[in-house]
């Protein structure tokens, strides 16, 4: 009876710090002049796009949190120090991510002027790569096995990982996505979404697990990451050909006149549910 009560009190705690890291995260970002003052039409009810930015923020910051929780020791003021530790170190590295992000492969998205705009697809776009590098992060977070330097640095190929899975999945499949937010197609940004918190999930599994030395863990990772990445893509191939015989996803979302929703919530629910495979196979 006394195991029920210690871990229920510390559950109750990491509910607290993933709370306070939550409130902690809005300060930081509200010092960064590209989200400042972005909560205003939220609480003023009148901007769903600002409501689903700042949701999808607040999602990856809890699960960035999850990684420290999973191996923090049991002593409870040892583990809430540990967790409120590593998931401080989270929300900086889970801020540095999106400003990286924007400032590289989604700067031609143009997301924060769309949002402040009240597009609900570029919030969409924008929330799905949130919750990708909250589970990358949460991926990172080897804790005692490995310690921060080893968590920054797989925080770092992670990133990378995620970068070449977005670039390579839009090479092949030939998908404008500026174009695609520009015409507001908001089936596409919706099943863009779900490929991205799929290439997240997989990016989460590949960096995740015990340090075992600098040039076996990274080998691992590159190993998993990419075999998992082509997995994804012969599901989608085989979805097209099993699922959807009669046209084909991209061409029903990207490349018609009408894009097609039904089929871009197909689409972002298949994507995540073999990544969500995938994680469990290799993990």
């Amino acid at each position: 009876m006394s195991e029920f009560f210690t871990s229920a009190a510390l559950s109750a705690g990491y509910i607290l710090i993933g709370m306070a890291l939550c409130y902690a995260s809005r300060k930081v970002r509200g010092l960064l002049p590209r989200w400042g003052g972005g909560e205003a039409g939220m609480v003023a009810g009148k901007s769903e796009a600002a409501a689903l930015d700042y949701g999808a923020y607040y999602l990856a910051v809890l699960l960035s949190l999850g990684g420290a929780v999973t191996w923090a020791s049991k002593d409870p003021a040892s583990g809430l120090a540990e967790a409120a530790g590593f998931g401080m170190l989270a929300v900086l590295l889970l801020n540095a991510s999106v400003l990286l992000a924007e400032r590289t492969y989604l700067a031609r998205w143009k997301l924060a002027g769309r949002i402040k705009a009240g597009d609900a697809g570029a919030a969409l776009a924008e929330g799905a790569h949130y919750i990708a590098l909250g589970l990358l992060i949460l991926g990172a977070s080897w804790g005692d096995s490995g310690g921060p330097a080893v968590m920054v640095c797989f925080w770092l190929l992670g990133q990378l990982f995620l970068w070449a899975a977005l670039a390579a999945y839009l090479k092949i499949f030939r998908i404008d996505m500026p174009a695609q937010l520009e015409n507001k197609n908001f089936p596409a940004a919706l099943s863009m979404a779900g490929s991205v918190i799929a290439f997240g999930n997989i990016v989460r599994a590949s960096i995740a697990g015990p340090f075992l030395g600098w040039g076996r863990s990274l080998l691992e990772a590159s190993a998993f990451f990419v075999f998992c990445f082509g997995a994804l893509l012969g599901a989608r191939w085989l979805a097209d050909a099993w699922l959807f015989p009669k046209a084909t996803f991209n061409k029903e979302i990207f490349g018609s006149a009408a894009p097609n929703k039904p089929a871009a919530m197909l689409d972002a629910m298949l994507f995540i549910g073999i990544s969500a495979l995938l994680g469990w196979a290799i993990g």
